[in-house]
């Protein structure tokens, strides 16, 4: 799964919640989700993203697509989804230009800070449980961010992202420890170069009455050299409906500079 900015909570909620969805289950879902921090600079970047999410359940294999609209108020070198990147880009999100053109030819013009909204990326992912004839529950991913963010109001890159990764999760009589790592090609546009970054996370997680508790920690290195990596302690409750869906709630705290310093949402998503 994508280990990045709001998508953190679905790692978590993967070995605990739609993992174990009922076969042929489809469920549709809405959240808010806000995240705030300075990331290393001198500029505070304000991110409130409201996703859609559909998910699908069929044998072995679950499918899931989302897109958020996005509202984003601070530094453009901080992208939704992304965090920290260097970004050349002449215009947008209170940008006054370049002197000289992009990378290797320009400085920037003045501080900048600016907001914009609109539509952000949307992500496709497919996972396949793997058979392991045991209590272990072995997930293997594949998702791809579309670009469909507007990269000239610094919602996206502007170009295309493709990642794999493998979930382990075992449940020890309701209590569930889970664990997983990923590696993302990130696709680079004229005015954004970044690099392929690797994320690993672990948990746990504790049924509480008819819900679970649990807490997790979230490292993904940086998108580009010179840029700290990201790392983020996350605790997150997780409460079925008669539906088939389920209300998720999360809260996260930035360990580093490449994360935003703190964020909370919430999801909604009903079955049918």
């Amino acid at each position: 799964m994508t280990r990045l900015c709001s998508t953190l909570m679905f790692a978590a909620l993967a070995a605990t919640g739609f993992a174990h969805a009922a076969d042929g289950s489809t469920t549709v879902g809405i959240g808010v989700d806000y995240n705030s921090g300075d990331y290393g600079s001198e500029i505070s970047t304000d991110i409130l993203s409201v996703p859609l999410d559909l998910r699908h359940r069929r044998g072995n294999w679950s499918l899931r697509a989302s897109v958020p609209w996005l509202h984003v108020s601070g530094d453009p070198n901080v992208l939704p989804a992304v965090g920290p990147v260097p970004n050349f880009n002449p215009i947008g999100r209170g940008r006054t230009g370049l002197i000289g053109g992009p990378p290797g030819g320009g400085e920037e013009a003045a501080p900048e800070s600016g907001s914009a909204s609109g539509i952000g990326d949307v992500t496709l992912a497919a996972a396949y449980s793997l058979p392991t004839g045991s209590a272990l529950g072995v997930d293997l991913g594949a998702n791809a961010k579309i670009a469909t963010a507007d990269e000239d109001k610094g919602l996206g890159t502007g170009a295309n992202d493709y990642g794999v990764s493998l979930d382990l999760y075992r449940d020890f009589d309701g209590t569930v420890l889970f664990g997983g790592v990923g590696h993302t090609w990130l696709g680079s546009s004229t005015y954004i170069d970044v690099d392929s970054v690797q994320s690993g996370n672990v948990g746990v997680s504790q049924r509480a009455g008819r819900g679970r508790l649990g807490v997790m920690y979230d490292h993904r290195t940086a998108s580009a050299s010179g840029l700290d990596d990201r790392r983020d302690a996350i605790a997150f409750f997780s409460l079925p409906n008669a539906s088939g869906g389920r209300m998720q709630l999360y809260a996260s705290r930035g360990l580093s500079d490449g994360s935003p310093e703190w964020g909370a949402g919430i999801a909604l998503s009903t079955g049918f």
